[in-house]
């Protein structure tokens, strides 16, 4: 039994930046997911079992505001900006919370290990659990609702954390212009990391591909050819080919792909041949390598 649920797993990537996204700190690293520079996040049966529970955990924290009297409605309304690039959805809506009755409230549901939760709730969520609040907050803004309903459970306690947080439209704003600032690049900021081994590489996804440990994965998200378009559907458009890109298109990529350059850490540009749409670098190592297609083969 064990061994078959270790074979079964899926894998999952958002289709622009998760509003979960909006409290990395490191554009470099908001600006590889975005361009899914590295592989996709493997979902085994334990991860999705974890999911799982904090589903069931959102649906608990919900019911507590039903047993009082709260209405609550709007579970996994949509929140979009950025061009339809930043996106994410709320846990609910609510109107007749005990503290605020005539006020309608973005409900926020968490549960924490005891570690964060005592932090969370000795601080707030804005000191506590930075990330939390810059996903209300751009919720908020997304909505035109001027309160969050933040509602944390601990893990190993079942205690409970309940947070009224009003709407900062500066913070939001700048961490809404901040994303949109990201997606436009057209090639990866800085490094928010000095050095390859700062605590915090450790936990990011993005490390190996940002400093040229792994190669890019080749499609239209990593070519040169490509941008993310502002029509508010989170379309791309292909320069080589002049169209825009599906979704599925995107994950495919195509003959006449070509690395954005500086998606390539460590490598040094050496030639480019327009004519044949190659690009040649010279690798850390001293090897060479030849980015792109013939003309033969792109036909």
């Amino acid at each position: 039994m064990q061994e078959a649920l270790e074979a079964g797993h899926d894998e999952w990537e958002s289709v622009g930046v998760p509003a979960g996204d909006i409290g990395v700190e490191c554009d470099r690293a908001v600006w590889l997911a975005f361009r899914r520079a590295s592989v996709p996040e493997v979902i085994t049966w334990q991860k999705r079992r974890i999911f799982e529970r904090g589903n069931i955990e959102e649906e608990r924290l919900l019911d507590l505001l039903r047993m009082v009297g709260v209405n609550v409605w709007g579970e996994q309304d949509r929140v979009r900006a950025c061009g339809g690039h930043l996106r994410g959805k709320i846990d609910g809506r609510a109107l007749g919370l005990l503290e605020a009755p005539k006020k309608e409230h973005v409900v926020e549901c968490k549960s924490a290990k005891q570690e964060i939760f005592a932090k969370v709730k000795k601080h707030g969520v804005k000191i506590g659990k930075p990330e939390h609040y810059a996903t209300f907050q751009f919720y908020m803004h997304g909505l035109g609702i001027d309160r969050v309903y933040y509602m944390m459970s601990n893990k190993n306690d079942e205690d409970l954390h309940f947070e009224r947080v009003e709407y900062d439209f500066e913070y939001a704003a700048r961490a809404v212009a901040r994303i949109e600032r990201i997606i436009n690049m057209p090639e990866p900021p800085s490094r928010l990391c000095t050095k390859r081994d700062d605590f915090r590489g450790a936990f990011c996804r993005q490390a190996a591909v940002c400093w040229g440990d792994m190669m890019p994965r080749a499609h239209c998200r990593s070519c040169l050819h490509s941008t993310p378009l502002m029509d508010g559907n989170a379309g791309w458009d292909c320069a080589r080919w002049q169209k825009p890109l599906s979704l599925a298109e995107q994950d495919a990529g195509c003959p006449a792909h070509l690395f954005i350059p500086s998606m390539l850490a460590g490598f040094e540009q050496v030639e480019v041949d327009q004519e044949n749409e190659t690009i040649t670098y010279r690798r850390p190592d001293g090897t060479t390598y030849v980015d792109g297609a013939t003309q033969a083969e792109v036909g």
